[in-house]
C-alpha cells in the first residue's frame, strides 16, 4: 500500500515536532511546516521551512501536495500579559498564526482531505474553553479555532472527514512560553511532554472508521506554575 500522508504545521518544534516524528514512525510521509528545523529531521518527507503568515507562498507549497490523509494544525503564537499592554504587532502574530493560518490551511487542503476521507486535528489549548486573565487574546483564538473546528465537523462529517481539536495544558519542551514570565512547575506531574499529545493523535487515528473523536483535553495530574528566574 500506499503511504498516507499528513502535513503538519509548526512541525519544527515542540508539539508539532513530535506529532511529525509519531506520524513518521506510523508509515507516513510527513510535510512538515516550520520556521528552523534543527536536530533529527530525517524523518520528514520534505520540510517547508517558512512563515505560516506568508499566505502566497504558503498556499503555492500547499499546492504541489498532490494527497493528504492527514492536516494537523499545531502552529502557534502567544504573548502573555494584561490586553492594554498588548501591541498591535504581538496581536497580529497571534491572530494571524492561531486562527487565520489554520483556516486558510484548511480551506485550500479540503477538497483533497474528502478526497481521502481524512483528518483535520487542531491543536488548541485547555485555555479554549476557560478564562484566561493575562491570557486573554490567546484564549480568544484558540477558542476560535475550537469553534472553527466543531462547525467544520458538521459541515464535513458526511464525507468521511473526521475533525478533532485537540486541547493540551501546560507543555514543556514547546516555545509557547518564550514571551511570558511564568512556566510549568519542574515538579513530576505538573507539566506535560510534547509526545503525551503526540500519543494522544496517534490513538486518534487508531479508533475505528465508523467512530469520531471531535474534542479531547490532555492535561498534567497536578496544576502548579512558576515564575521564570530572572538572568
Amino acid at each position: 500500500m500506499e503511504p498516507k500522508t499528513a502535513i503538519v504545521t509548526g512541525a519544527s518544534s515542540g508539539i508539532g515536532y513530535a506529532i511529525s516524528e509519531m506520524l513518521s514512525k506510523e508509515g507516513y510521509k510527513v510535510y512538515g511546516i516550520g520556521r528552523v528545523f534543527k536536530g533529527d529531521v530525517s524523518f520528514f518527507e520534505e520540510r517547508i521551512s517558512m512563515d505560516i503568515r506568508d499566505t502566497g507562498t504558503l498556499l503555492a507549497k500547499l499546492s504541489t501536495i498532490k494527497e493528504v490523509d492527514v492536516l494537523v494544525n499545531a502552529a502557534g503564537s502567544a504573548y502573555y500579559g494584561l490586553v492594554e499592554f498588548m501591541t498591535p504587532e504581538q496581536i497580529s502574530e497571534m491572530c494571524r498564526t492561531d486562527l487565520e493560518a489554520p483556516m486558510i490551511i484548511t480551506s485550500a487542503l479540503l477538497p483533497k482531505i474528502k478526497d481521502k476521507k481524512g483528518y483535520i486535528i487542531n491543536i488548541a489549548s485547555v485555555t479554549s474553553t476557560r478564562i484566561n486573565t493575562h491570557g486573554a487574546c490567546y484564549g480568544a483564538l484558540k477558542a476560535g479555532l475550537r469553534s472553527f473546528g466543531r462547525s467544520l465537523f458538521e459541515e464535513s462529517r458526511k464525507h468521511g472527514v473526521k475533525v478533532v481539536t485537540v486541547c493540551p495544558d501546560l507543555t514543556r519542551g514547546t516555545n509557547l512560553y518564550r514571551n511570558a514570565d511564568f512556566e510549568p512547575s519542574d515538579d513530576d506531574g505538573c507539566f506535560l511532554i510534547p509526545e503525551d499529545t503526540a500519543e494522544c493523535v496517534r490513538n486518534i487515528l487508531a479508533m475505528r472508521d465508523g467512530a469520531a473523536v471531535t474534542e479531547i483535553e490532555v492535561r498534567p495530574q497536578l496544576n502548579r506554575v512558576e515564575k521564570k528566574q530572572k538572568g
